[in-house]
């Protein structure tokens, strides 16, 4: 079994490799320090396990998987990332993932901090189907997952640029001419034009089928409308100038509005879990107060006809019968090989011009002798 370590032994480690970059050497830390260096980096990863929304699994990093003993105990496996995440804890990357602000955290950041932590989890002997879940937390949170393949087909880029360097090899090397090497970039250069063409093609295919399964949905969920559903979308179909004036002038819901801009949207720290329960928080006060002004309007309208509350009416779409990725992917894939086939040649009637020439009042034939004849006649 692997040894097991603490967090005093990680911010051990930690304090000597930070110490070994400084001019002066390894300084020596009084016990107080050493007590606040801890403390200090307690707080550091409990707030990069919240930030990636694995809280609720901390106990698999408590000895015996016990929540409430104190202090966390790690695989000796564990050491090395440990210490350089928490040293990191101040780069940008980490502060931006710190502040929920995902979009600005760099692939390869993410795709390290999540195996990291998967590994530290599973070093620890947590039981197969709890990593399951870790997993699928902190790949929903950061998009792990396309990260991974992104990151790869971009480090398939640099192997192109390798690829494509090769005529600037020295010509003893490759025995090939300039006139070889301009043939071989350019056949390259098409095979990778149809090869953009072919998977843009594809993704937009892909995109297409799943609108159409959402689409069919919409459709069910039509026929499946209630009386109470009908009744009301006709008379906000009738009275939308209304609503719409009553809903962007109302002073309640323009304060909720400037509050969810403010304290959520455009605000630069927090972290992502807060966030979230704060956005659904004030989008329910946005819902109660929008139903609440369209009400309003109703009663003015309607001449007291009673509507139903948008509380009644429920999105019960169930999307869990779509089709599987990897059909999409190839229904998508046949509609690009149907694409890419010749279209047929239409046999055309033959066509005798003389005939419709003769046809016509003015041919234009006769047209054309004209114009000739007005050219020359024409003087400069």
């Amino acid at each position: 079994m692997a040894q097991k370590i603490t967090l005093s032994d990680v911010c051990d480690k930690l304090y000597k490799q930070q110490q070994e970059k400084l001019e002066n050497g390894l300084a020596n830390q009084t016990k107080e320090q050493r007590k606040n260096f801890l403390s200090k980096n307690v707080k550091y990863l409990n707030e990069i396990f919240k930030a990636m929304q694995i809280t609720d699994y901390v106990r698999y990093i408590k000895p015996n998987f016990q929540i409430e003993e104190n202090g966390y105990e790690f695989s000796q496996k564990s050491l090395g990332f440990l210490v350089d995440l928490l040293d990191k804890y101040t780069d940008n990357n980490v502060l931006e993932l710190r502040r929920g602000h995902l979009d600005k955290v760099s692939d390869r950041c993410v795709v390290w901090i999540v195996e990291g932590l998967y590994k530290m989890f599973k070093y620890n002997g947590v039981p197969e189907d709890v990593l399951s879940q870790i997993v699928a937390v902190m790949s929903n949170c950061t998009d792990y997952s396309v990260r991974l393949r992104y990151g790869k087909m971009f480090q398939m880029t640099y192997d192109l640029e390798q690829m494509a360097s090769r005529p600037f090899l020295p010509k003893w090397l490759t025995n090939l001419s300039e006139e070889d090497n301009c043939l071989w970039l350019d056949a390259m250069q098409k095979d990778l034009e149809l090869f953009i063409t072919k998977w843009r093609y594809i993704y937009g295919s892909m995109g297409e089928c799943r609108q159409d399964e959402v689409n069919n949905l919409a459709e069910e969920d039509l026929a499946k409308m209630t009386p109470n559903q009908i009744l009301r979308d006709k008379i906000e179909f009738a009275i939308a100038e209304e609503l719409n004036k009553a809903l962007e002038e109302d002073e309640k819901l323009k304060q909720l509005n400037d509050e969810m801009n403010r304290e959520i949207i455009c605000k630069k720290t927090g972290y992502y879990a807060d966030k979230l329960e704060s956005f659904e928080y004030i989008k329910k006060r946005i819902r109660v107060r929008t139903e609440e002004v369209k009400q309003a309007v109703f009663e003015k309208y309607c001449n007291g006809m009673e509507m139903p509350p948008d509380d009644d009416i429920v999105d019960d779409t169930v999307f869990d019968n779509m089709k599987s990725s990897k059909t999409v992917l190839e229904e998508a894939i046949d509609d690009y090989h149907q694409w890419i086939l010749p279209q047929p040649k239409m046999d055309l009637p033959d066509i005798d011009i003389d005939e419709i020439f003769a046809d016509e009042d003015i041919s234009y034939r006769e047209s054309m002798e004209e114009l000739i004849r007005m050219r020359k006649n024409c003087t400069i």
